[in-house]
């Protein structure tokens, strides 16, 4: 059950990322719900009842370019699984659509976009050489964003 809290500061950034959070999970009527709720993601008993204790475990958002992000993109809204990152970060972190992988005729074809910029890694016999391919190229070029 959600507490009724007087923290006076439903006006702040960190409690419309909670409300926003709290939404996209539990509120079929949600625009990202299909992202969030309707995949499962939920949002732990602790943060989902009280915005005190989520800001107390994430505390204020350290810079207006950082956003809340899942550590885990498939995991929970949780304590340990959580970070402020950038959009960039982000991006790395997103379920990507086929993966980065898209099938042409009988070809597998990864791609990787860095920076905006989309890179063409290959074009392989099966799905999986595919992604083998293309999660190396994150891990390099992770490192270097």
């Amino acid at each position: 059950m959600i507490k009724r809290e007087f923290h006076g500061m439903s006006q702040t950034t960190e409690y419309k990322i909670w409300h926003n959070m709290i939404q996209r999970c539990t509120n079929p009527n949600s625009p990202k719900w299909e992202w969030y709720g309707g995949r499962g993601i939920t949002v732990c008993e602790r943060w989902r009842n009280s915005f005190v204790d989520f800001l107390t475990d994430v505390g204020r958002k350290p810079s207006p370019e950082l956003t809340l992000d899942r550590i885990d993109n498939n995991g929970n809204y949780e304590p340990g699984n959580w970070r402020w990152a950038t959009i960039e970060q982000q991006r790395w972190n997103q379920q990507r659509k086929a993966e980065g992988v898209s099938k042409h005729g009988n070809k597998h074809i990864a791609r990787l976009t860095v920076n905006y910029k989309r890179i063409y890694l290959g074009s392989f016999q099966t799905k999986e050489e595919a992604l083998s391919i293309r999660h190396s190229a994150e891990i390099v070029y992770r490192s270097e964003v």
